[in-house]
């Protein structure tokens, strides 16, 4: 108590100026309507701010889980479509056109490792064989094409980008029946080369430039990207065409992998005319 009595002594100046403050500028605030009102817009703005802050937060956090249903989503949709069926037989797309089978199946996953900057360039993705993924299926993004399978674990799976020399995908131009081979020059990881087509062809600047379905790994029509610029090679007649494509690789994050339901039936039947050859 005398403690007590000692601090009051030694600060009473300080408190009795304190509490005169306190009560000055709480008069102030309740009589004045302008301070007051600066003051809870100014809390409420700090309060605003903080709630938004905390807001984005949680969505950058929770990111990953809202693309993975918006890739689920977007499968289901994608069931729905009738181009993307074929009928089982001829009797039962006449009798119900309902009972039809899908040609291609779409898996998501998520990249989580990549590179982009060498001339061959693979990325690594979260699903291997438990999910049904085998080696040289195709995959795309929401955009067109970036890869097929090179190698899978039962978790994982290596993907051989599009951005690798010796890719080969086949393509073709929309609009014209020019079609050649997809190939990357190491050069740039938004472009690639489309080669192997005759500069007799007339090709238009923008025009689309998607997979021909050549060997059953993409379905014909998938987009890879557009003509961005051809010039004629001196000494052949083939033109030079430099392709940009859709999905910029150095973002690439979620991807689809292809699976062809008659993928089998379709190797047997072109391993036929191997042996023809």
């Amino acid at each position: 108590m005398l403690k007590f009595i000692a601090f009051f002594r030694r600060f009473r100046v300080f408190l009795v100026f304190l509490i005169l403050q306190i009560l000055a500028l709480s008069s102030f605030f309740s009589v004045m309507s302008f301070p007051r009102t600066k003051f809870f817009n100014s809390s409420a703005a700090i309060t605003g701010t903080l709630l938004s802050w905390e807001r984005n937060i949680i969505k950058y956090i929770y990111l990953d889980e809202a693309n993975e249903r918006l890739q689920a989503q977007n499968i289901e949709l994608e069931k729905r479509i009738p181009d993307n069926f074929i009928s089982v037989d001829a009797k039962t797309a006449i009798i119900n056109d309902t009972i039809q089978k899908l040609s291609f199946e779409r898996t998501p996953a998520t990249v989580i490792n990549s590179s982009h900057s060498f001339t061959n360039n693979y990325f690594t993705i979260n699903a291997g064989s438990l999910k049904g993924v085998e080696r040289k299926m195709g995959v795309v993004s929401s955009q067109g094409i970036v890869g097929t399978v090179y190698d899978v674990s039962r978790h994982y799976a290596i993907v051989k980008s599009v951005l690798t020399s010796d890719i080969n995908i086949s393509a073709y131009i929309d609009g014209t029946d020019a079609y050649g081979i997809i190939k990357y020059d190491g050069e740039d990881p938004r472009r690639v080369k489309l080669t192997g087509i005759s500069n007799d062809i007339v090709i238009k600047k923008g025009s689309p430039v998607n997979a021909r379905g050549r060997g059953g790994y993409f379905p014909q029509g998938e987009p890879i990207g557009r003509v961005e610029n051809l010039e004629p090679i001196e000494g052949k007649p083939m033109w030079d065409i430099t392709v940009r494509l859709n999905q910029d690789m150095r973002k690439l994050r979620y991807v689809y992998i292809i699976k062809n339901i008659n993928q089998l039936e379709l190797e047997e039947l072109e391993r036929g005319i191997e042996q023809l050859q």
